[in-house]
């Protein structure tokens, strides 16, 4: 059994979970502690983080400090959300918190951090259940909100919302919050994003399921639900979700003799989701009380090997590439033979090219996403296929996967340019593995250049410092064979083997 410690400075609130990992019980959660936080009321209302609210983080998280050491954890992790980045001064408030308690502290991407979420979602037992028909994952931040729609288990969409709790309860106060008005007003607001997004991607999809993923999806269903289940039918869920108002919080403290932390969120909060669920029409409404606390154990104990996914992620991401080359109206027999060969290129390259399983993975999405431009302009297809890759929201890749990526992606047609030029996107490493996936990119996709599949029976092999392409054909390649050298020439420059292409004839 092993002790870990997850800290996130969220939108509104500080949290420490301490869990204990075994992999017979799997992630218990053990201890929690939660602070509220100014940190983004500040970011919205100032454009800095106030030397109050740095000073009570700082103290916070000393305590939280003093916590993990009581537990003796094996080991901890303290991660940020990507919000504290708007913050003018955020590089100063996180050397102060270095400096002040220890804490080196890790800012995510907005990827980064959603997809931590969907890691603790995902990690729940009836989960592959709960998307095998359709389903819609809901994850609520405080600016923005996050949908990712499943259908027959797979990822058809992820979409992002400027729906987020903090950033409703800054407007209704703005507007004046205890007017019928303001909140007809916010209710208008809310209902047209969310029926935007339902009339361009639910279209024929009914989702039974709404997943709730949030901290405040447990503040409400723990602390002043009166369901006793996770699950609850979408009639009983907004004929609760009506009732609560000010006057009910009210009454509830009084009658529980506590003190709700957040309360001007509540009202925000409840809101979203009486909109979200009349606007989705699920049958059923899911709320598993996870936190990003929880994504960040589970992907320490999976990178530990403590743990084994019991949920397949890297099929999430091809799935979610996928969709997005058939919304744009990619040609899919030649996207399927890249996809293919690229593959079988990068196996065989294997012991030369130095790469791991996870650029693989972004091999295989370079494949099925290299031709999507062409959507929107034949002649700068490879800028507006760079545009919609970084405009789209891949679950369980990066920011920086995402960009690496478009960026393979549009030196497909482009020339590539130095490394001098991209020094403060990518590091060398990073720079090195686009242009090894740019090389095998171009000899697969010179194999099928004509875009119709004329070779079948591939083997690909290293051999004397050259990789043979033995292929039979049903019809000439004499388009491929033009396009393959000069392919091939760029391969060796990078790799320092050459690619040969050897055809088989059938008499």
């Amino acid at each position: 059994m092993k002790l870990f410690a997850s800290i996130y400075i969220g939108t509104y609130e500080t949290t420490l979970k301490v869990f204990e990992i075994s992999k017979q019980k799997g992630l218990k959660s053990i201890d929690t502690m939660k602070i509220q936080s100014d940190i983004i009321k500040d970011v919205l209302t100032k454009g800095v983080i106030l030397p109050d609210t740095v000073d009570k983080l700082c103290r916070t998280l000393s305590d939280m400090r003093t916590t993990i050491e009581g537990y003796k954890v094996d080991f901890y992790s303290v991660a940020a959300g990507p919000n504290i980045r708007q913050a003018q001064n955020a590089l100063i408030v996180l050397e102060q918190i270095k400096v002040r308690t220890g804490f080196s502290v890790n800012v995510l991407s907005n990827s980064e951090q959603r997809f931590l979420g969907y890691q603790a979602v995902a990690s729940t037992e009836d989960f592959d259940d709960l998307i095998s028909d359709s389903a819609v994952l809901v994850d609520i931040g405080g600016v923005s909100l996050q949908i990712t729609l499943f259908s027959k288990g797979k990822i058809v969409t992820t979409q992002h919302l400027s729906l987020g709790t903090v950033s409703i309860s800054e407007n209704l106060k703005k507007l004046g919050s205890a007017t019928e008005t303001s909140l007809e007003q916010t209710y208008e607001m809310m209902y047209k994003e969310l029926e935007v997004f339902k009339t361009m991607f639910l279209r024929d999809i009914e989702p039974k399921y709404m997943i709730l993923f949030g901290v405040q999806v447990s503040t409400i269903t723990e602390r002043i639900s009166t369901f006793s289940s996770k699950r609850i039918k979408t009639k009983e869920y907004i004929d609760y979700l009506k009732k609560i108002n000010k006057q009910y919080i009210k009454n509830y403290e009084t009658e529980h003799d506590i003190y709700l932390d957040n309360e001007d969120i509540i009202e925000p909060v409840v809101m979203l989701y009486k909109t979200l669920a009349e606007t989705l029409k699920p049958e059923i409404v899911f709320a598993p009380g996870l936190s990003v606390c929880e994504g960040m154990a589970l992907q320490f104990s999976y990178k530990k090997k403590w743990l084994t996914s019991r949920h397949d992620f890297e099929n999430d991401v091809i799935t979610a590439a996928w969709s997005i080359a058939k919304r744009y109206g990619s040609y899919q027999p030649h996207l399927k033979a890249l996809f293919k060969l690229s593959g079988e290129i990068f196996d065989a390259m294997k012991k030369y090219h130095g790469l791991s399983r996870r650029e693989r993975l972004l091999m295989q999405c370079i494949a099925i996403l290299h031709d999507c431009g062409k959507y929107i302009s034949l002649s700068e297809a490879s800028s507006c296929s760079y545009t919609i890759i970084m405009s789209s929201e891949i679950l369980g890749l990066s920011h920086k996967e995402r960009e690496l990526i478009a960026t393979t992606v549009e030196f497909n047609r482009k020339p590539v340019e130095p490394f001098e030029n991209l020094s403060d996107r990518f590091t060398q490493e990073e720079y090195l593995t686009i242009l090894k996936l740019l090389a095998i990119l171009k000899v697969a996709n010179a194999l099928d250049r004509s875009h119709k599949q004329k070779i079948k029976n591939v083997s690909i092999k290293v051999k004397d410092r050259e990789l043979v392409i033995s292929i039979e054909a049903n019809s000439s390649l004499a388009l491929e064979k033009g396009l393959f050298k000069k392919n091939a020439d760029y391969f060796e420059e990078i790799f320092s083997i050459k690619p040969v292409l050897r055809e088989n004839k059938k008499f």
